[in-house]
């Protein structure tokens, strides 16, 4: 954090930049409440970066997650097709096997 003093317009007190801000105060316990007041700023501002950095990576997170799952999905339902295409083959050829024993019985 900057903090520089220097005489503010008028002789009104002192300049504080801080954080590239110009604060004006009187005394040192206006001076002093300004620093803090900069500093306690710093740490909520550090907090709320704190939660939203998790936030994000929880949505990066859900976002490699679902494809996953979508991945596993597709495929189970697949392998669930190729066993219903693979019953349906069977019954056609028992269908075919069944009309061809019907013509030479006839």
């Amino acid at each position: 954090m900057q903090v520089l003093a220097a005489d503010a317009p008028s002789g009104s007190g002192e300049l504080l930049i801080m954080n590239d801000l110009p604060v004006y105060k009187r005394g040192r316990n206006k001076i002093q409440e300004a620093i803090e007041e900069a500093e306690q700023k710093k740490r909520k501002n550090k907090i709320k970066n704190r939660i939203s950095a998790a936030k994000s990576r929880a949505r990066s997170q859900e976002h490699t997650r679902f494809p996953e799952e979508k991945v596993e999905q597709l495929r189970n339902e697949n392998a669930l097709l190729k066993k219903l295409l693979s019953l349906e083959a069977a019954a056609a050829e028992r269908l075919l096997e069944k009309r061809q024993r019907l013509k030479l019985k006839s």
